[in-house]
């Protein structure tokens, strides 16, 4: 009766795992042996499953993430493809995009065959001012020559004035002698009238030299006053023809700046003409290119989900796995102790805290990088969703994990948005707001810990 007692005992104790003196009853110390063996073994399998969850759940929001990120720069150089050549079919719209590089080209031709005729123009009309140019200056020397040669006329002139008032006076001078001469012969009576005949002529003589005299005066004063008149106004004409020249010499310069810019424009139309029908066959070629890159990003895309689609399924079977594990803890022979629950524990803070520096570092550096927000798969929450503790103390607490983890995850889809739209300090102030409300779920994970270790 004894016996049977005690291995009842032994019975009790093997079907809760627990050590006990198992050397009276071999097997079913074997049986204990084997049972701790697997259970230890069972551990080892919850562990690895776990983290292998938790490592695909990973990769698949990584390739997610990645598959977004192709399909975004897919429309993004679809979009600048667009705005580059215009939207359509393909066919009509690489036919617009070549016409019109096609016309823009032949425009520039045209501008540049018009600018070289305006050259040539400039070129002529430069010719004929420098013909003009030297006219006026040959123009000018002669103007110079025929005030020179007025001016030696008024000096002529001048010296005729001179010698006709020299003959004036000698004729005045003889007038006075033919009349004392004519008074001395009517003195002199008979003996002194055929002197008084020659004093007479002489003092007609006298008296005709004085109108004379007089006349060429008038003329040469007449001549004088012309003559003035002609120096005058060929100052006048050379000061004009200075001025004149001086214009045409501005113009000419002008004119000669402008050949040259006309010559450098020229030249640079026919460069850009060159350079135009190489942009466009370039850049039908690029556009090529760039249908063609636009076109294997999405096939990329596509066959990166349809890549996704059996890690999604690996991953579902593994977190499948890992539950159902998580349930048969609840048998004795499978339950988790302490110290192991504990260090899941101690993983899921880890977890939680590296989650927490990935989203600062994505607000810091506003880009937004690979961030689990499905509470159910992050590091805690694979576990999390998997088993409960069989700590008494610490199951109010874990209860009420759920829906605070789930909410700290949301702050992730937050941060997200607001980097999106481009609205970082909304993004710094939600990222805070993560941080302060992760104190009271880390101070809740740290609580169950210290029970599960006790």
């Amino acid at each position: 009766m004894a016996i049977e007692k005690k291995k009842a005992v032994l019975m009790k104790a093997v079907s809760e795992l627990k050590d006990a003196d198992y050397s009276k009853s071999p097997e079913l110390k074997n049986i204990y042996q084997r049972l701790l063996k697997g259970r230890k073994q069972f551990a080892e399998i919850f562990e690895k499953n776990i983290k292998a969850v938790m490592q695909i759940s990973s990769l698949d929001l990584t390739m997610q993430h990645q598959t977004e990120k192709i399909i975004d720069i897919s429309h993004n150089v679809e979009k600048a493809t667009e705005a580059i050549f215009g939207s359509g079919s393909s066919s009509s719209f690489q036919g617009r995009a070549n016409n019109q590089h096609e016309e823009l080209t032949n425009t520039i031709i045209t501008v540049s065959e018009e600018t070289d005729e305006v050259f040539k123009k400039i070129e002529t009309s430069q010719n004929e001012l420098t013909t003009i140019k030297d006219l006026s200056g040959q123009t000018i020397e002669a103007s110079q020559e025929m005030q020179h040669d007025m001016d030696e006329l008024s000096e002529v002139i001048s010296r005729m004035s001179e010698v006709i008032a020299g003959i004036d006076s000698i004729s005045l001078q003889t007038n006075l002698l033919s009349l004392n001469a004519s008074i001395e012969a009517a003195r002199a009576g008979e003996a002194g009238r055929g002197f008084s005949v020659v004093a007479g002529e002489i003092r007609a003589l006298a008296e005709e030299t004085q109108k004379l005299t007089g006349n060429m005066r008038t003329f040469v004063e007449n001549i004088k006053e012309a003559s003035q008149k002609s120096v005058e106004s060929a100052a006048n004409t050379i000061n004009a023809l200075g001025s004149m020249t001086d214009k045409i010499g501005n113009v000419w310069t002008l004119n000669n700046e402008n050949h040259k810019h006309i010559s450098q424009v020229s030249e640079a139309m026919s460069s850009i003409a060159a350079v135009s029908e190489e942009i466009s066959s370039s850049m039908a070629e690029m556009e090529n290119q760039l249908m063609d890159s636009t076109n294997f990003m999405r096939k990329v895309s596509v066959e990166l989900k349809k890549a996704t689609e059996p890690v999604a399924d690996i991953e579902k079977t593994l977190d499948d796995t890992v539950k159902q594990m998580g349930s048969m803890t609840e048998d004795a022979f499978f339950h988790l102790e302490n110290k192991e629950f504990a260090q899941y524990m101690r993983n899921a803070i880890a977890a939680h805290h590296t989650w927490l520096n990935n989203l600062k570092t994505m607000v810091n550096e506003q880009f937004v990088k690979p961030l689990q927000l499905d509470s159910s798969k992050c590091g805690f929450g694979h576990f999390y969703y998997a088993m409960t503790p069989k700590i008494p103390e610490a199951l109010p607490i874990w209860n009420a994990l759920g829906s605070k983890h789930k909410k700290f995850h949301q702050y992730g889809a937050y941060v997200i948005s607001a980097l999106n739209n481009g609205d970082y300090s909304k993004a710094e102030q939600i990222c805070r707001e993560a941080e302060i409300y992760s104190r009271e779920l880390i101070s809740d994970m740290e609580r169950i810990l210290q029970i599960s270790e006790y």
